[in-house]
Formats: C-alpha cells, structure tokens, sequence
C-alpha cells in the first residue's frame, strides 16, 4: 500500500502544504487590458504585483483585498497582498481611461 498512497500526490502536497509563497507577478496595464490579465495562487500565499501602465493613466482594484491603487504611466508600482480567501476575484480597472474601460478586467484565482 503505501508506495502507491504516495505515488502521484507528492507535487500536489508539497504545494498545498507550503503556506506564505511569495508569487510576484509582473503586469502591464494597457488599453484595455491587464497582461497578464489572470493569475493564479495559493490560499495563504503572499501576492507581490508590480503593475506598469505604459499609455494612460489606469487603476487596479480588487475589492476583497482591499486593493485601489492608481496607475500612472512610466511608473511601476507594487501592490502586495495575502491571498487569505479561496475562489476566483474579478480585478478591474478603476480609473475611467476611454471607450475599453469596462473591458478592463482580469482574474485572480486563489486555491
């Protein structure tokens, strides 16, 4: 029994037992997208995004982390996080920057 138990569940433990990661991501906001526009963590994990907009001023904002950060172009910011909630959270554009706003969007998928 045992080798079998382990077998294939040694990748799928190792993460879910490892709490407080680091996941840094790095994002260009754009009209009218966020690129990457869906990331992806661990319940527990520390979120570290550094969010650059390169055309117009944007925003950032996920509500159920208490995230509203503007977004200036040229300027790279970092917005950090703990991922202490599980499900997927829509992120958006929170400065009205032209026609593509309410497009503006991406996910964050916590596990």
């Amino acid at each position: 029994g045992q080798a079998i138990e382990n077998e294939g569940q040694e990748n799928n433990n190792q993460d879910s037992q490892l709490t407080g990661k680091t996941k840094t991501f790095n994002i260009v906001a754009k009209n009218w997208e966020f690129s990457p526009n869906v990331l992806t963590v661990n319940k527990g994990d520390k979120v570290v995004m550094g969010i650059e907009s390169i055309d117009v001023d944007h925003g950032i904002a996920i509500p159920e982390f208490n995230v509203n950060q503007k977004l200036v172009p040229g300027e790279k910011v970092t917005v950090e996080f703990i991922a202490d909630k599980s499900g997927t959270f829509d992120f958006f554009c929170n400065v009205f920057c032209g026609s593509g706003h309410k497009q503006m969007r991406g996910q964050l998928i916590v596990n």
